[in-house]
């Protein structure tokens, strides 16, 4: 009786400190991205500010269907066009894979405005087909309004914000305040989470809306489970793969839940999908899903260490995303305990959180064997959300059940 008037007492505590500590915790978060966020990269202005890591491909492919489907060009003074179209513009720099200049000032023509591209053969037309292109127009925003780092990242950052926000929420929601404190400040440990909500890449956006989707399936609203599931396959292929714990899960209580679930899905992923179509075509649209089936299912020559998912589990072959200083996407054994109590409970949480992760040994067995690190920032608040849980279990929270 004198643990459980502890607990409580300890609960209304925490309910006054609550939020100032949340907000130290965003504060925090926010410091840490900015220091990689802010980093020079490379491959951009000669000896100036360029992209960091796959930057180079999802900022340009996002110029490039700012350009091509949305008709709009990039806030930007550079102009990368032909030789015979440049006036009197200061060049900025030359390439040597791709036939073009990239200048400050007057041009008679271009083929793209904004911040000089990375020197990479066909990047000029390249359109990232290997993933959806929700977060493409999200950059896209960005860049119409001031193509430069380090504001392409800006996105990224508000994105991992919201992220701990959910994971807050849900923990709060389902193991009590303590623990909701705990797993966002442990959160803050997470390289791999930390790194990719510092850079313009696809896999925050992917942990931002597989959160949402855990936070929509405690309220009980099966309709937005399904939007957000439609926004995070909108995003990369996996954010699918929380489908197999949420069919499992609904179909236990109502095939329509589960029909629901999935017609919303796919109605927002072909509406995130429109714009593509409608510039496409129908049938090449689908070509390139195809291709992009089989480029997921098949290894890829050698290049950046490669991992497996017994690897994110235990910090090893880590993705390097910046060297000097150098930043990795290094994980936290977070993920192998959540793992291993989301296989003792089987409760709904750690149902979802074994699908996601599930996801990616169904590719790894389907044939592609060049997996990365930083792929595990998809997984990271659920492992997260189940990691907070243990912890109120294993504190002996009167509640747990009722709340689980």
């Amino acid at each position: 009786m004198t643990e459980v008037c502890s607990a409580d007492r300890l609960e209304k505590t925490l309910g006054k400190l609550e939020i100032p500590l949340l907000l130290t915790a965003i504060l925090i978060f926010l410091y840490l991205t900015w220091q990689i966020a802010s980093l020079p990269g490379s491959d951009g202005l000669p000896s100036g500010v360029g992209y960091i890591s796959d930057e180079v491909w999802y900022v340009t492919s996002a110029r490039n269907i700012l350009h091509d489907v949305f008709k709009t060009s990039g806030g930007s003074p550079y102009y990368t066009t032909l030789e015979v179209c440049v006036q009197v513009g200061e060049e900025v720099k030359r390439y040597e894979k791709i036939d073009v200049v990239t200048v400050e000032g007057n041009v008679n023509c271009y083929v793209r405005r904004g911040f000089p591209y990375p020197d990479r053969e066909g990047i000029l037309n390249y359109y990232n087909f290997e993933h959806p292109p929700l977060v493409k127009y999200i950059i896209a925003v960005l860049i119409a309004i001031r193509d430069e780092p380090p504001w392409w990242r800006l996105p990224s950052i508000a994105a991992g914000v919201i992220v701990l926000v959910l994971v807050y929420l849900i923990v709060k929601k389902t193991a009590g305040t303590l623990w909701a404190l705990t797993s966002v400040f442990l959160m803050l440990l997470d390289r791999t989470f930390v790194a990719m909500s510092s850079v313009a890449m696809l896999d925050i956006y992917l942990a931002m809306f597989t959160a949402l989707l855990a936070y929509l399936y405690i309220t009980k609203s099966p309709a937005a489970v399904g939007v957000a599931l439609g926004l995070a396959t909108s995003v990369k292929y996996s954010g699918a793969f929380p489908i197999f714990g949420l069919i499992y899960l609904y179909a236990k209580r109502s095939a329509k839940l589960v029909l629901t679930t999935l017609v919303v899905a796919a109605v927002v992923f072909l509406l995130a999908n429109a714009p593509m179509v409608m510039h496409l075509g129908l049938w090449r649209w689908l070509g390139e899903i195809h291709a992009a089936i089989s480029w997921h299912t098949t290894s890829r020559p050698p290049g950046p260490t490669a991992s497996t998912p017994v690897d994110w589990l235990i910090m090893q072959n880590n993705f390097a995303i910046y060297l000097n200083p150098d930043v990795y996407a290094s994980g936290t054994l977070v993920y192998l305990v959540a793992l291993v109590f989301s296989l003792y409970r089987r409760d709904d949480l750690s149902i979802l959180y074994l699908s996601t992760y599930g996801g990616y040994w169904l590719v790894y067995l389907a044939g592609n064997h060049t997996l990365y690190s930083f792929y595990a920032a998809h997984f990271s608040p659920l492992a997260h959300v189940v990691f907070g849980r243990f912890l109120a279990w294993l504190s002996g929270v009167s509640n747990f059940e009722r709340r689980s």
